[in-house]
């Protein structure tokens, strides 16, 4: 019995094969075209007898392929002979390679031959660890990452070349208040700075992710903080504390203008080596650090941006998004001047939000899985792009504009848009 039902099975798959090999390929599929995260499909029409549905399927082996489009609801676009084009979104983000093909179903089917199509916005997905934060090294192209694991908070480094972690990595301690953990620059190399609550900073080359040095300093542990590109690290608590990281020494000083609570942000302008402290508490109040060449303070001076909700800074710049009289806005600080923009016809969640600025455009994320290109020449949207997941960092580096955000439940993902 076990002998003749093999038989009938082998019999079976025999007739399948020959007749996939006998479909005539007379269908012309064009060469597939990405767009960001989108791969579109356009064919000929078919003419096939008696027409029935078109048969979209793709493989990433160009054997073993799978249906990716919706043939079983007689309303959907296949049952339509004119409609012939179709958009691949759920496409392997990992794949390097991808084959596709097209069939017509109808007194009999034809088919396309199988179009290969290369991966040229292959994503990363990184899973089995909660990811806090990552940083771009642009010196040697590598992220390094916080993340959590059974084994306790680690810093590691990750690949971007070949898309893999480094083995070195570092404990580091991060609690929910009390310790910190964020990445400045000092001698031409990025740094991981780790504050433990016990008034020292941890030094690490964030490249290796191999301890350089251990520097004191004061208790200011729940405070704003943020660091400059020449070796200097700022923690604000009543005094703005300046921390030399060349010399482990720091010094501190008295504002002017006051910020008392802990509810507040602390940013680093690159392009104007300026300092920016919001005070939430003080109707978003702005105080602005003029900085000296050594990165010590030369000033202060306070702004009080009208703002209804906590103003999303736009990094290396002088700019921010405000919400004033109902209505978003940009502020620039070096003047003071509001620009209006077009954020209000589309929906916009400020407080899940990240913005850069770069190539003289504003990449500001919606926190709806968007990103806003704004040109800083009229303070427009140009373009739109959807997101895999919603941004918790955006960075660019070598043509694309990277973001990285948590895909699912157990999963991160770094992926990139060709600016």
């Amino acid at each position: 019995m076990k002998i003749k039902l093999f038989y009938i099975i082998a019999i079976l798959l025999f007739a399948v094969s020959c007749e996939e090999k006998n479909i005539q390929q007379t269908l012309v599929l064009n060469t597939p075209q990405q767009s960001d995260n989108s791969i579109t499909l356009t064919w000929e029409q078919s003419e096939v007898p008696g027409f029935q549905y078109y048969m979209v399927m793709c493989a990433s082996d160009g054997q073993n392929f799978t249906i990716i489009n919706d043939v079983v609801n007689s309303t959907s676009d296949a049952f339509h002979k004119d409609i012939t084009t179709f958009t691949d979104n759920t496409y392997p983000l990992e794949a390097d390679t991808l084959y596709y093909k097209v069939m017509a179903v109808g007194n009999k089917t034809v088919s396309s031959k199988n179009v290969l199509f290369r991966n040229e916005n292959k994503a990363t997905v990184l899973r089995g660890q909660q990811i806090v934060d990552m940083y771009y090294l642009e010196e040697v192209n590598k992220m390094s990452v916080l993340a959590y694991s059974n084994a306790g908070c680690k810093l590691r480094s990750f690949d971007m070349q070949s898309g893999q972690f480094l083995q070195s990595e570092a404990n580091v301690y991060i609690s929910s208040s009390c310790s910190w953990l964020m990445w400045g620059h000092y001698n031409g190399k990025t740094e991981a700075y780790n504050y433990p609550s016990n008034n020292t900073i941890v030094c690490y080359d964030a490249a290796t992710a191999q301890q350089t040095a251990v520097i004191s300093v004061p208790d200011v542990c729940y405070d704003p903080y943020a660091t400059n590109d020449k070796g200097m690290i700022y923690v604000y608590s009543y005094y703005l504390y300046c921390i030399n990281r060349a010399t482990g020494t720091y010094t501190r000083y008295q504002p002017v203008n006051q910020i008392y609570y802990y509810d507040s942000y602390l940013y680093y302008n690159s392009r104007d080596n300026k300092l920016y402290a919001i005070d939430e508490y003080n109707s978003s109040r702005n105080i602005t650090f003029n900085l000296n060449d050594d990165g010590s303070v030369a000033n202060d001076e306070s702004f009080t941006i009208n703002n209804s909700s906590t103003p999303v800074y736009i990094k290396n710049s002088s700019l921010f998004i405000v919400n004033t009289d109902g209505q978003y806005k940009i502020l620039d600080m070096n003047t003071k001047m509001y620009y209006s923009i077009d954020l209000a016809s589309v929906s916009f969640y400020a407080s899940n939000s990240k913005a850069i600025f770069a190539n003289n455009n504003i990449y500001l994320s919606d926190g709806r899985n968007r990103i806003f290109q704004i040109s800083t020449n009229d303070y427009k949207i140009t373009k739109t792009y959807t997101t895999r997941t919603n941004p918790q960092q955006m960075f660019v580096a070598n043509g694309y504009l990277y973001y990285f955000g948590q895909y699912d439940y157990n999963a991160y993902l770094l992926d990139k848009i060709k600016l």
